[in-house]
């Protein structure tokens, strides 16, 4: 055997050796290590199907409730309290968002959508909240307050600026401000973002009111 074999044979020897030392202190960690990762990873896996499972079964009652309205609205209303009470995120919020617009008078449906506002998963939910309450209150006492309360719905990253550009301007006719209201108009009008219904309203209530200004 030559002097560069006999080395190499004495590396891997020494090699070898390292190795089962170091498997002999460190081997049962290794192993604890990797079925670890194994049970988390199956442990993720199967949360994840599981909450599937349960988002489905919750969009399905949340479905299956509103479907309810147009035969039987005090079931439907009941059923849809019951899941805003318990029922897994968003359907938690869309069911107490529903359940309010089902009581029996404007007064308490209003009252009912202003107190779930803040409770609801998403800002624009409790922005939609507000929004419907106002639209149900404007022609009651208390649409001046409700109406009110949208001016900081109303910034220009707000989803509802427009809708809450539009209750003003409802609110400033009614009281017979027709120059403030038609101010309100030519804003809507001249947004780029203007959804298409929004815009032949206010079209209509411009002709109605004198006509628009030059964009």
């Amino acid at each position: 055997m030559s002097d560069s074999a006999a080395f190499h044979e004495i590396d891997e020897a020494v090699r070898k050796d390292e190795m089962k030392e170091w498997w002999s202190r460190y081997g049962t960690w290794v192993v604890a290590g990797a079925v670890a990762v194994v049970v988390a990873v199956t442990g993720f896996v199967g949360w994840r199907q599981y909450d599937q499972s349960q988002r489905a079964a919750a969009s399905a009652a949340y479905s299956s409730a509103l479907a309810q309205i147009s035969t039987d609205p005090a079931a439907a209303r009941a059923e849809l309290e019951k899941q805003g009470a318990n029922a897994l995120q968003p359907y938690r919020s869309l069911a107490a968002l529903a359940a309010a617009q089902l009581l029996p008078t404007l007064e308490e449906q209003v009252t009912a959508l202003a107190t779930v506002a803040p409770k609801l998963s998403a800002s624009e939910l409790s922005d939609l909240a507000m929004v419907i309450a106002a639209y149900k209150s404007i022609d009651t006492p208390k649409a001046e307050e409700m109406v009110g309360k949208l001016e900081p719905l109303a910034g220009p990253d707000r989803p509802f600026r427009l809708s809450v550009r539009e209750l003003q301007a409802m609110l400033a006719a009614r009281k017979g401000d027709t120059k403030r209201a038609k101010e309100l108009w030519n804003e809507i009008a001249k947004d780029p973002a203007v959804p298409q219904g929004t815009s032949q309203r206010v079209s209509a209530m411009l002709n109605l009111h004198g006509g628009a200004e030059a964009k």
